[in-house]
């Protein structure tokens, strides 16, 4: 995956082409690269490593020209490398690509033939080639034509010498957006990259192009066929997504956590100081009736979120659900259900397995439901049910606040099937939404808890490996903070289930041996304390989150975590912001990149 960036207007292309770059950096960040048309020639400046080193290489060279394209990386062909950096050039165009050309060999194959020269080892290179090889007099209809001998997902932008107005936008396969502003239009991956400029924005569907220049921006099809669009108005305020203050954007994100879940709740119940009774719960999709079965799909972090989407709905609705992982779900001739109900999670709605999975529902006959953060996504736009979290932009790699507010979402979709199919009596349903309006509030109280937190990382800094232990509803959170652990403070982390440490794993239990056992819940409240006493008994070291009152916890562990009590199918809400602060602050104290964690990108495009 990587992140596209174009601008043409009244300015200088390069300073709005490099901030830009620094909001996408999120999508890849192993080399980065501008192309810059000025006076009349493409000039294009590469460099391994971040945008800030592009930036520093640029920083005395005099660069006018008020058209450009900028991209960083994350690789997927040919290692990184100034030669595989983007923009890639040949005879005076050059192109931004993110995605996966399929027959990319065999164009290198017939490019070779008639005497092109290729000088990295990307696909993308062939489009240029292609561009200048079937040129119809303008960049746009040459643009078209090379997209005709193209297979895969060619998501683009391109600008060329031999028509120096114009540059062109091609999505297919992976986002891309255009931003139009006064005198001048902008295109990216992502709206956050460009939002600083203009807060009018068409979100390109597949098969479309938009050609760009000084007057306005054009939409056609692949055909060349004009296609009419209306800009959606942005809603949400760029500053959201800048530190504003914060070291890393993730301790940000994290602090942001239980506003993101108390604005996602408050799109179906209004949360306010005063008890709120259920007849004011306003689901927006009551024709989702008449269920048989939920299947829940998601990868990452969005499949530990389907784990507890399956927990919440058995729990709340009594139907029957199951869960898979995404980049598994085409495969082995699987069956869409008419009476089930699909659900993919995906917080970018861009994750190219997600993505493909929920094509195959569509394409099968299936209805299908999408949890995401963002409304303008893929996912988003081609879902019969789309449930929009309220999370705001999230920047760091590692998921935190679209996390909870993903299973905000959940909750609010098992609570909604479990009232209309009367699964939930009207006293137990009162009783949820009274606990459901004060979740936000004890999140913020488990902020509170950020000393504590940084004085146990601090203590346990020099250890290489951590295990999370969990059962219940807290088994998917342990393995959601091995997976943060791995991203965010590069150490092994592992997630157990606590009934089943005893098969296998318990042989690695010894003296020191760091855990950090997920214990705020009263379901099977005396089994948690037997799994402390298997734990310490070989001589482990126990981080325990627990309800405040429950001193059983308490007494089992080394470090004892207090949890304000809650309804159990809400207590993974509050057990993550601890171990989020922890896996943050470990991070920190053992200087990783925390934003950025290598060979990850925010979203999988590939």
């Amino acid at each position: 995956m990587s992140g596209i960036v174009g601008y043409i207007g009244h300015r200088e292309a390069k300073p709005n082409i490099l901030d830009a770059l620094e909001r996408l950096e999120y999508r890849g960040y192993d080399s980065a690269g501008l192309g810059v048309i000025s006076e009349g020639k493409l000039k294009v400046f590469r460099t391994l490593g971040r945008t800030s080193v592009l930036s520093e290489k640029l920083s005395n060279i005099q660069l006018s020209g008020s058209i450009g394209i900028g991209h960083t990386r994350w690789a997927t062909h040919g290692m990184p490398a100034v030669r595989n950096a983007h923009p890639l050039k040949t005879g005076g165009t050059a192109v931004v690509h993110n995605g996966i050309l399929q027959n990319a060999v065999d164009l290198r194959v017939e490019i070779k033939a008639y005497g092109g020269k290729l000088s990295s080892e990307t696909d993308s290179e062939v489009i240029p080639h292609l561009v200048n090889r079937h040129w119809k007099g303008n960049l746009l209809a040459s643009v078209l034509e090379a997209l005709k001998k193209i297979e895969g997902s060619v998501t683009c932008c391109v600008i060329s010498e031999r028509d120096p107005d114009s540059l062109v936008a091609v999505r297919k396969g992976n986002p891309l957006v255009v931003g139009l502003g006064e005198g001048e239009q902008f295109v990216a991956s992502d709206a956050p990259a460009i939002a600083p400029y203009t807060n009018r924005m068409v979100y390109l569907k597949d098969g479309e192009v938009a050609l760009l220049s000084h007057e306005g921006a054009q939409f056609f099809d692949f055909s060349g066929r004009p296609i009419m669009q209306d800009p959606q108005i942005i809603s949400w305020n760029p500053v959201q997504a800048e530190k504003r203050g914060y070291r890393h954007f993730l301790l940000k994100e994290i602090v942001e956590s239980p506003r993101a879940v108390r604005e996602t709740i408050s799109q179906f119940l209004p949360i306010s100081s005063e008890k709120v009774s259920i007849d004011y719960f306003n689901f927006p999709h009551m024709d989702i009736g008449d269920i048989s079965r939920i299947v829940f799909f998601g990868s990452g972090s969005s499949y530990y979120a389907a784990m507890l989407g399956q927990l919440f709905c058995e729990s709340m609705s009594g139907i029957s659900t199951s869960r898979i992982f995404s980049s598994e779900f085409r495969y082995g001739a699987r069956k869409i259900e008419d009476g089930a109900l699909y659900v993919a999670i995906s917080q970018s709605g861009e994750s190219l397995d997600t993505l493909e999975s929920a094509r195959y529902v569509l394409a099968n006959g299936g209805r299908l439901m999408v949890i995401t953060n963002n409304p303008s996504s893929s996912l988003g736009m081609m879902a019969h049910y789309p449930l929009i979290t309220q999370a705001g932009p999230e920047v760091s790699v590692a998921s935190s606040k679209t996390f909870s507010a993903t299973l905000a979402a959940l909750i609010i979709l098992s609570f909604h099937l479990g009232k209309e199919n009367k699964f939930l009596s009207r006293e137990a349903q009162q009783k949820f939404v009274d606990e459901l309006e004060r979740v936000s509030e004890k999140m913020e109280m488990m902020i509170t808890y950020e000393a504590l937190i940084r004085r146990l990382a601090d203590r346990f800094t020099t250890h290489r490996s951590f295990f999370f232990v969990g059962r219940g509803f807290l088994y998917p959170m342990s393995l959601y903070s091995a997976l943060m652990m791995k991203e965010v403070a590069n150490m092994h982390g592992e997630g157990l289930l606590a009934g089943e440490i005893k098969h296998g794993s318990i042989s690695l239990i010894e003296k020191g041996t760091p855990i950090m056992f997920f214990g705020n819940q009263s379901f099977l409240k005396n089994r948690l304390a037997d799994d402390l006493d298997e734990l310490k008994a070989r001589g482990a070291t126990v981080i325990a989150t627990g309800f405040s009152t429950d001193s059983a916890i308490s007494r089992h562990c080394d470090e004892f975590i207090a949890v304000p009590n809650i309804d159990d199918r809400l207590s993974p809400l509050l057990a993550i912001v601890p171990a989020q602060l922890f896996i943050y602050y470990l991070g920190l104290y053992n200087r990783k990149d925390i934003d950025r964690p290598r060979n990850i990108a925010k979203s999988v495009t590939v």
